[in-house]
């Protein structure tokens, strides 16, 4: 279970770092709100995939 949450929360990462550097030229405050909410999706939604594909696996 670490692994899967340590691997979302890398993916998550490169996913705010890629919006971040999208919006160059945007003023810091969209920048920084555009960056946490695709950093947190991501995170979200790949540690779900994650959960689901190993409950599948292991039952």
């Amino acid at each position: 279970m670490a692994i899967a949450l340590i691997g979302a929360m890398v993916i998550g990462t490169i996913a705010a770092g890629v919006v971040w550097v999208a919006q160059e030229g945007h003023p810091a405050g969209d920048r920084v709100v555009g960056a946490l909410a695709a950093g947190g999706a991501t995170f979200l939604g790949v540690a779900t995939l994650a959960f689901v594909i190993g409950g599948f696996l292991s039952g």
